[in-house]
C-alpha cells in the first residue's frame, strides 16, 4: 500500500489551480490518475459528465460526428462544461493521441470546497473564456473558407436553389440519379474566330458571352455543370426534380439562341447550337481526395452533346432527342420539325426534333 505522502496530488502547478493555497490533496492514485494508450475514448459524447478531466502529458484530440475539432494537451481542461452545468453531458469526444494521463476529478467534495473559492472561479471562468477565444477564431477561419467555397458553387445555381440547399442542410456533392435534362450550347465558328482576336480581347467578349448564357439559364432554374471552351453545359432535376423541367429547358434554349444572336464576337454576330436530352443522369462528386468536381454522367449526357453537334447537319438552332420531346406539352411539340433515321456517332439511328 502507498504511503500517505504517495497518494497525495500536487495540483498547484495546474492553471486551473492556480494561486490557490493548500492543495495537496489525498486522494487515490487508481481513482484519479488515469493512462490512455493512442486512439483509446478519453470520454464520448453524450456520456454523463462525472468529472472534470485535467490532461498531465499527452494530447487529445475532440472530435464530433467523426470531425476532427481541435486538440488538447497538458495542462488543458477537458469537461468543464460538465461542471459548470450540473448534470449536462458530454457534448463531444475526446480521444488519445499516443500516452495520455490525465486526472479524473470527480465533481464531488473537491469541487464542491472549492466552489467558494473566488480564485478557483476566476481560474474556471479564464479557462473557457480562452477555449471561447479559440473557438470563435476557428470557426471564422471554418466560415471564411466555407463561404469561398460556396461561393464557388453558387456559380452554379440560382440564388434561390443555393438558399434551399443551404436552409435544408443538403450534401449537394452526394451521388445520386435524378431523372433530368442535359442542355449544350456551343457557339459555331468559335474556334477560327477566336484564333484571330489578342487574348485578353478573347477573354472579355468570351466573358461577356457566357454571363448572359448563365443568367439565363439560372433564371430557368438549371445547374450550371460546366464551361467546355466556349460551350455551355447546364443541368435539370438538381436538387429537386420538376414536372416542368423540359417546357423551361426548351424555353430556355430558345431564349439562349435569341440572345446570342444579340451578341458579337471578333465583330461577328454570335449563332449558337443547342441540343437537348432527358432521361437519367448520375450527378454528384466524382474524383480522389487530390482532386474532386461535381459533374452529370451517363448517356442523357452523351445524347445531349450529339443533338447539339447534330445542329449543323440538321441546319438547326436546337436539336431535341425523343425523349425529351415527349415530356413537351401539345403546343411546344408543334414548333419543332421532325427529322427521322439520323445518325449519331456511338449512338445509331435516333428521330431527332429541330427548332
Amino acid at each position: 500500500m502507498p504511503s500517505l505522502e504517495q497518494t497525495k496530488i500536487d495540483l498547484s502547478h495546474i492553471p486551473l489551480f492556480a494561486g490557490i493555497e493548500d492543495l495537496a490533496v489525498t486522494a487515490d492514485l487508481q481513482e484519479w490518475l488515469h493512462f490512455y494508450r493512442d486512439g483509446e475514448s478519453i470520454c464520448l459524447k453524450g456520456a454523463p459528465a462525472e468529472c472534470m478531466i485535467v490532461i498531465l502529458h499527452g494530447e487529445v484530440a475532440i472530435l464530433s460526428e467523426d470531425s476532427f475539432l481541435v486538440s488538447r494537451r497538458a495542462p488543458d481542461v477537458i469537461g468543464e462544461q460538465g461542471y459548470l452545468n450540473s448534470g449536462s453531458c458530454r457534448t463531444a469526444d475526446a480521444i488519445a493521441r499516443g500516452t495520455v494521463k490525465v486526472l479524473r476529478i470527480p465533481h464531488t467534495e473537491v469541487i464542491r470546497r472549492l466552489e467558494v473559492s473566488p480564485r478557483f472561479t476566476q481560474n474556471l471562468l479564464g479557462i473557457v473564456s480562452a477555449k471561447l477565444a479559440e473557438a470563435t477564431s476557428e470557426r471564422g477561419f471554418r466560415y471564411r473558407n466555407e463561404s469561398r467555397l460556396m461561393a464557388a458553387f453558387s456559380s452554379h445555381l440560382a440564388p434561390d436553389v443555393t438558399s434551399r440547399l443551404l436552409a435544408q442542410g443538403d450534401d449537394y456533392g452526394r451521388p445520386r440519379l435524378i431523372n433530368g435534362v442535359v442542355l449544350f450550347a456551343d457557339v459555331r465558328g468559335f474556334t477560327q474566330t477566336s484564333l484571330q482576336l489578342p487574348p485578353m480581347e478573347l477573354a472579355q467578349q468570351l466573358g461577356e458571352y457566357l454571363d448572359e448564357m448563365v443568367t439565363i439559364l439560372h433564371a430557368h432554374h438549371a445547374l450550371v455543370d460546366k464551361f467546355i471552351g466556349d460551350a455551355v453545359m447546364g443541368v435539370w432535376g438538381f436538387p429537386l426534380e420538376s414536372s416542368r423541367q423540359m417546357s423551361e429547358a426548351f424555353a430556355c434554349a430558345k431564349q439562349m439562341v435569341a440572345r446570342a444572336g444579340t451578341k458579337t464576337i471578333g465583330g461577328k454576330p454570335v449563332r449558337i447550337g443547342v441540343g437537348l436530352s432527358a432521361g437519367s443522369i448520375f450527378c454528384g462528386n466524382v474524383g480522389s481526395d487530390l482532386k474532386r468536381q461535381f459533374t452529370v454522367l451517363g448517356p442523357t449526357v452523351n445524347l445531349a452533346a450529339r443533338c447539339e453537334s447534330a445542329c449543323k447537319e440538321l441546319e438547326a438552332s436546337i436539336v431535341v432527342a425523343e425523349d425529351a420531346h415527349a415530356q413537351l406539352s401539345p403546343a411546344e411539340a408543334a414548333e419543332l420539325t421532325a427529322h427521322s433515321g439520323v445518325l449519331l456517332k456511338g449512338i445509331g439511328d435516333v428521330c431527332l426534333y429541330t427548332f
